[in-house]
């Protein structure tokens, strides 16, 4: 199964990519950007929508990651605790009132 998730993963992302190539290709207008402390020379629109949105993709991914850190930590802790106190359950009989 776990193959199959990447495969699909993997096919998925490909896809993303060709398609971005083609995007980049067919949008061959040169243009500057300015940024405010950066201009760059002229470069495709293409290149430039690309670039800003791995860029965006990059960023989204590196501010979801210590979150994901901290739960896999928390998780391991308490998968821990669990273990520790694997004691076996015994089991409760209820007292028979009988002849009272």
């Amino acid at each position: 199964m776990a193959m199959l998730k990447f495969l699909f993963y993997l096919f998925v992302m490909l896809v993303f990519i060709l398609a971005g190539l083609v995007f980049s290709f067919r949008n061959h207008s040169m243009i500057d950007v300015d940024l405010l402390f950066f201009q760059s020379s002229s470069l495709s629109v293409g290149f430039w929508l690309l670039s800003t949105l791995i860029i965006g993709f990059i960023l989204g991914v590196s501010s979801a990651f210590p979150n994901r850190l901290f739960q896999n930590i928390k998780i391991h802790k308490l998968s821990q605790r669990i273990s520790e106190k694997d004691l076996p359950l015994t089991r409760v009989t209820p007292e028979s009132n009988k002849g009272n």
